[in-house]
Order: structure tokens, then C-alpha cells, then sequence
């Protein structure tokens, strides 16, 4: 049996030269009621979240601050597959 070690999310890679930027925008109020279909790891303190609510999706980053506290920003909404192209390119360092 192999124990597992590491981690099993992914991490968003470094930025690339030429990188598209996503306009964030703070959370007003947190929606508990999205589902999060995809995520990066907890290890760092920036995660990112690929959230899907009435028929949109969106991207929540939350960044942690070493005493406990955190903030949100959350992308615009766009459709299901748009949504899923620009996680990709998050995850590759495409796009911050």
C-alpha cells in the first residue's frame, strides 16, 4: 500500500510572460449556495475555487492572511464552458 504524502489539489503554476489578467472583484456577501466544482490547493495561502450558480460559473479566490482572517474576490460570471476555459489557463500560470 502506498501512503499518499503530498498534495492532491493542483497549484496554480507561475505566471507566464504574456498572461491574460482577470478583472476581481471583492465578494459583497459570500454565496453559500454555489457549488464548487473544482479548487487548488489549501497548502498556499491563495485558493482559487471554480464555482457554478444558476446556470453560471465563476472563479472565487480567497487569500488568507497569517492571523486567521481572509478575503474574497470573485471574477464575473460567464457560461459553463467559458468558465472551464479560463480555470485551465489559471491553473497554467495563463491568467491571473
Amino acid at each position: 500500500m502506498k501512503i499518499i504524502t503530498g498534495c492532491l489539489s493542483p497549484h496554480v503554476s507561475e505566471v507566464q510572460e504574456g498572461h491574460m489578467q482577470l478583472v476581481w472583484r471583492q465578494a459583497a456577501k459570500p454565496d453559500d449556495r454555489a457549488r464548487v466544482v473544482a479548487w487548488s490547493c489549501h497548502c498556499r495561502s491563495t485558493v482559487y475555487e471554480l464555482r457554478r450558480l444558476g446556470g453560471q460559473s465563476y472563479i472565487r479566490r480567497t487569500e488568507y492572511d497569517g492571523d486567521g482572517g481572509e478575503t474574497i474576490y470573485e471574477t464575473h460570471r460567464w457560461s459553463y464552458k467559458k468558465a472551464d476555459e479560463v480555470w485551465r489557463t489559471l491553473l497554467q500560470g495563463q491568467t491571473v
